[in-house]
């Protein structure tokens, strides 16, 4: 049964060399590590506390052919766990963008073609917003009618019609719900704008396209 031999050694005090010298019986490999006193230990298999550290395996002219790096603590592990999560979050962003790119890329040949498909979508909304304000034109006139007709009767101490009454309360209703979607396509008129304002800022960086210099308009006097 062969024995087991170890030995402890300061660098400083001690060299590989003369530690091959006394280790005539050595076997071809053996294993280094660090013990608790910082002090590197050499011998045929590593002691079982220390089974956990780094440990090289050197042959028999002393030479590292191996290296087990040390197990990692808890806290590394999860600290390796949360970069690599980081990482995928970034990758798929990065697929993500790459994907939107090529869609602009195949979507728009030049910076008018985006212009142009802008303007398009926000003069349809334009559209839709000129026939409801035609509308709400008639809508109101059609109220100030009904209003007098209420009121003359309330001036002859009559209670007006309830037909009038509720015809009075379908044109309000009507107008607050025009007036709430002539805000929401005014929202969406801004969306459109600053979509494609993002969409032309980034086509030309793609394109390599310099963007164009601010014009600052002097203060009138």
């Amino acid at each position: 049964m062969k024995k087991q031999f170890t030995t402890s050694y300061k660098i400083i005090s001690l060299t590989l060399v003369s530690f091959l010298v006394s280790q005539p019986v050595m076997a071809a490999k053996f294993k280094c590590w660090t013990n608790s006193d910082g002090v590197k230990e050499c011998g045929s298999y590593v002691p079982a506390e220390y089974s956990q550290k780094r440990i090289e395996t050197r042959g028999d002219s002393g030479r590292v052919v191996e290296v087990k790096e040390r197990a990692r603590t808890k806290s590394e592990l999860a600290e390796i766990d949360r970069l690599a999560k980081l990482k995928e979050i970034e990758d798929a962003k990065i697929a993500e963008q790459k994907k939107k790119d090529n869609i602009l890329l195949k979507t728009f040949s030049s910076e008018r073609d985006i212009n142009m498909l802008r303007d398009s979508k926000v003069n349809v909304i334009e559209g839709i917003l000129t026939v409801t304000n035609s509308n709400n034109k008639a809508l109101h006139k059609k109220l100030e009618k009904l209003q007098k007709r209420a009121a003359n009767s309330e001036r002859r101490g009559k209670k007006p019609p309830q037909r009038i009454l509720d015809d009075i309360k379908a044109i309000e209703s009507r107008l607050n719900k025009n007036s709430n979607s002539i805000k929401s396509k005014r929202e969406e008129q801004k969306i459109i704008r600053a979509k494609f304002a993002k969409d032309l800022k980034r086509f030309r960086k793609l394109k390599n396209i310099k963007e164009p210099a601010e014009v600052n308009k002097a203060p009138k006097r």
